[in-house]
This record gives structure tokens, sequence and C-alpha cells, in this order.
């Protein structure tokens, strides 16, 4: 028989190849358990780390002191952040709603272990990236400055006071964030609560407690009715930015009650794909959403 023949009508001699794939299959789920070891001990052994290096706090202060922040980082420009009464506000470069988990993540610097410590007095600060810190962040009057990693550990040296002193390296990250990273992803306020949606193509509203579609769809449940308006109250952008701009295609007007009072905002949409984009003018900002979070908040089906 042709071996073209053979290749279309395999015989007794491609038995094997289960086995094989079976083999592959055997090889990718070791691959697999590798993997999720791998990640195991290095969780394990960044703990380990934070153990070893569990000494002094690097500051005294408390976190809930403090009520400014301020980071500076060359080419840069400045990121302020104010807190009044608990909530924290972006104020510089531009002014938002503040980012909470971000800002904690500042404040967490303050306690961060110092097992090794010496006085800064008398040292050459460029041995240790002090002498042009990559980022200095002011905690009110106290000014902590980051330098260069430790180059036996993951450990980086920080200049606070009168020392120098060794953190665990991962708390350098918040020390660089952009300021875009200090914006309150959430579309809306958490007091701000919606009551009304008016999309480009059907209004939703509520009517004693009840969402209601205008025009009507029988086929949409009330729990459907639900989920979509909550999928609205609880939006969360993948980023924020300041208003680039850009040209308005449509607009949604939102009606909300915020502290016992009617507020109604006008959201501009900016663009449909690859990212949905939305306009806030009230605070001058644009909410990056995916394509497919965009097709959800502007149609709404039975499923």
């Amino acid at each position: 028989m042709p071996e073209t023949e053979k290749s279309r009508n395999p015989g007794p001699d491609s038995a094997p190849a289960a086995p094989r794939g079976l083999r592959q299959r055997w090889l990718l789920n070791a691959g697999l358990l590798v993997v999720i070891g791998l990640l195991a001990w290095l969780v394990l052994h960044r703990s380990s780390q934070e153990k070893d290096i569990a000494g002094p706090p690097l500051t005294t202060l408390a976190a809930e002191t403090i009520s400014q922040l301020r980071i500076e980082r060359p080419d840069h420009a400045a990121i302020a952040l104010e807190k009044t009464g608990t909530q924290w506000t972006l104020t510089a470069p531009v002014r938002a709603r503040a980012n909470p988990f971000n800002v904690e993540s500042l404040l967490r610097i303050l306690t961060a272990p110092g097992e090794t410590r010496f006085p800064a007095g008398g040292q050459d600060l460029a041995k240790f990236g002090l002498d042009r810190p990559r980022s200095r962040v002011h905690y009110g009057d106290t000014e902590i400055a980051f330098g260069s990693l430790h180059p036996l550990n993951n450990r980086i040296y920080v200049l606070h006071g009168n020392e120098i002193v060794l953190i665990p390296a991962h708390y350098l990250a918040s020390a660089i964030y952009l300021y875009t990273n200090f914006i309150d992803s959430r579309l809306f306020e958490e007091q701000r609560k919606i009551t009304a949606i008016k999309l480009p193509d059907f209004t939703l509203t509520q009517q004693d407690g009840a969402w209601r579609k205008q025009p009507p769809d029988k086929q949409l449940t009330s729990d459907r009715l639900n989920g979509f308006a909550a999928e609205w109250q609880n939006a969360r952008a993948l980023g924020v930015e300041k208003y680039s701009g850009r040209e308005i295609l449509d607009r949604i007007e939102i009606s909300s009650v915020r502290d016992n009072k009617t507020e109604k905002l006008v959201l501009g949409i900016l663009a449909y794909k690859p990212d949905f984009v939305l306009y806030r003018r009230d605070e001058n900002l644009e909410y990056h959403f995916t394509e497919d979070t965009g097709k959800r908040l502007l149609s709404i089906s039975p499923q």
C-alpha cells in the first residue's frame, strides 16, 4: 500500500500515539507542579525574609496622625495628597478622589522593619544612592528618601532623619507610583447612590425600590435589571487619567443621591474601542474600561 494511503488509514503501527499523548500530558502536569512549587517557595522565602529582618519600625509615626503626603521624584511632577476627616484626596498634579489602598501602601512605609541602621553623619551618601534619591516621600514634616538596592539581598537603603536604614525593597513600589495610581478607579463615589441611568438607547429608573426600563422589555427580570444597575453603581476603571480633550461622541445622564441631595451627572463617551472611555466633566477625568465592559454598560439582554 502506498505510504500516503497508510497515512490516511492508520493501522496498528499508530498505536503508540495514545501513550505519547499521555506522556505529554504527564509532562505538562509535572511542569505545572514545578511552577506551583516554585511560587510557594517564593512566598515562603519572602515571609522568612520579613521575619529575618523584623527589626524596629523605620519611624515612630502613627499612620492615623498623617494628613498630608507628598512624593518628589526626579523628572516627575510632585504628587500631593491630603486627608479630610477619613477621606484622602489627590491634590497635585491633578485633583481627584484618592485610591485608599495605594495611600495605605504609602503609609505602611512608616512602620517598615529596619534591622540594619547606622548614623548618616560622615557617610558618603552616594555609596547608598542617597545623594540623589530616586524618591522622597514627605509625611507632613518628616521625609524618607529612597536610595539604591543592597547588592546582596532584597533590601533598599533609605534615609530617615539622621539615619541610614535597610528596609525590604518592596516598600519602594508605592514611593515611585505614577500619580494615576493614586486616583480612585471607582467611577462613582461610595456615598453616591444612582437612581436613574439615561443611556443612548434606553433609560433605567428606580421607582419604589425597583428598577424599570423604558422602553419596557418583558423578557427582562427584576434580577437582571438590578444586576445591570449594580454594575453601573460599582463600575471600576482599569485606569483613570486627566481629560485628554477628545471629542465627546455621545452622552449618558446619571441621576443620583448624595448627602440627601439629588444630583445629576453627565458622562461623555469618548471612545467605544479598543477601550471604552467615559469622561466625568465635574472631575475633568476620563475613565478607561475594556471594550467588553463598555458593551455590558450600554446594553442589557435577558441573560
